[in-house]
């Protein structure tokens, strides 16, 4: 609300305020995703490291560089199920979004805790949603959010046992 009321009272006219919020978007994006590569690459390639399979650095620019990819190929759906699906947002929530995001996942970040970006990003976007009316939320794709975070840990539970299971058998010729 603070932020907004200083937007809110500012002089700068339609152009302005849009470059203000496409500059402020440039930034906070920026720093989200400064503080998403600090948390999440160390969840993906943490399991290297400790296997002695890869360094600190090695794991670091390889999972820096697939985030990358990712985003570039396949993020698309993604943002347009949060951003426009879930709680459709105008820029200047999808910045206050985008700063709490970076700023949450970096708090814990600094402490050492992995965390989830998606529920940070969801969890923001749900916080806008109530700002502007609860009747702003999409349930059917709350929905859908909550059954995968549900079935994600499950699925991945279950690959890890078939193929460890499977690399098992071959590995001992049984």
């Amino acid at each position: 609300k603070i932020l907004a009321f200083i937007y809110n009272s500012m002089k700068i006219g339609l152009f302005g305020s849009d470059k203000l919020l496409r500059i402020g978007l440039i930034i906070s994006g920026s720093y989200g995703a400064y503080a998403l590569g600090a948390n999440n690459v160390a969840n993906v390639t943490a399991v290297f490291v400790g296997a002695g399979t890869l360094s600190v650095f090695g794991a670091a620019l390889i999972g820096g560089l697939s985030i990358a990819f990712g985003i570039l190929t396949f993020s698309r759906p993604v943002m347009e199920t949060i951003g426009k699906k879930l709680v459709s947002l105008d820029p200047f929530s999808a910045l206050m979004v985008s700063m709490a995001v970076g700023i949450t996942i970096h708090i814990y970040t600094f402490i050492g805790v992995p965390v989830s970006s998606s529920q940070a990003v969801v969890g923001s976007v749900l916080g806008i949603g109530i700002i502007k009316g609860a009747n702003t939320v999409s349930i059917h794709t709350l929905k859908n959010i909550f059954l995968a975070w549900f079935l994600t840990p499950v699925i991945a539970c279950l690959v890890a046992v078939l193929i460890t299971f499977g690399s098992y058998l071959e590995y001992t010729g049984r």
